[in-house]
């Protein structure tokens, strides 16, 4: 991204310090689905045409299969997920791959990839968490007669039900 104005290769630890590609892989679907998105609000704004978003979406799409099948090869030196896609977008698709960016900045692309995946990943963090509580609280239906010590600053204290043990988690 910087080769129009810088000519040197990058130092290799400033390399290490900005990329993120390690982190934000995950953040493929949203980037990818996001730029589809955009895509078409670009058709629908008559700024590109009908060839130009198929061929785009077409492109796009491959490439998500391509990661999830695991065969997308992502290049380190690409600072990011978001330029590997763009590079690869390239590879397939060519010089109408540049539309993705029209009208959207890079930091908007970025924020928006990442507000969508918190979404995701906290209802999947909330779902589990549901789940876990189901299997505590069926653990203490069953063990509502068990006995067990309790404790108070580690020291035994008086009988309580193991039940009553597990629903104080």
């Amino acid at each position: 991204i910087w080769s129009a104005r810088i000519r040197k290769d990058s130092n290799s630890l400033f390399k290490k310090v900005g990329s993120s590609l390690s982190i934000d892989k995950r953040l493929f679907n949203e980037d990818i689905e996001v730029s589809i998105i955009h895509v078409e609000m670009l058709f629908k704004q008559k700024i590109i045409n009908f060839k130009i978003k198929n061929k785009i979406i077409w492109g796009l799409n491959r490439i998500k299969n391509e990661i999830i099948k695991k065969k997308f090869s992502f290049n380190s030196n690409l600072e990011d997920i978001h330029m590997n896609i763009e590079n690869r977008l390239f590879e397939i698709v060519g010089e109408d791959s540049g539309y993705i960016h029209t009208g959207r900045s890079r930091n908007d692309q970025v924020i928006t990839d990442f507000k969508l995946w918190l979404r995701s990943s906290t209802s999947e963090m909330i779902n589990h968490l549901n789940n876990l509580s189901k299997v505590i609280i069926k653990g203490a239906e069953k063990n509502v007669k068990t006995v067990m010590p309790g404790f108070t600053h580690l020291k035994n204290a008086q009988p309580i039900s193991f039940a009553h043990y597990l629903l104080a988690y």
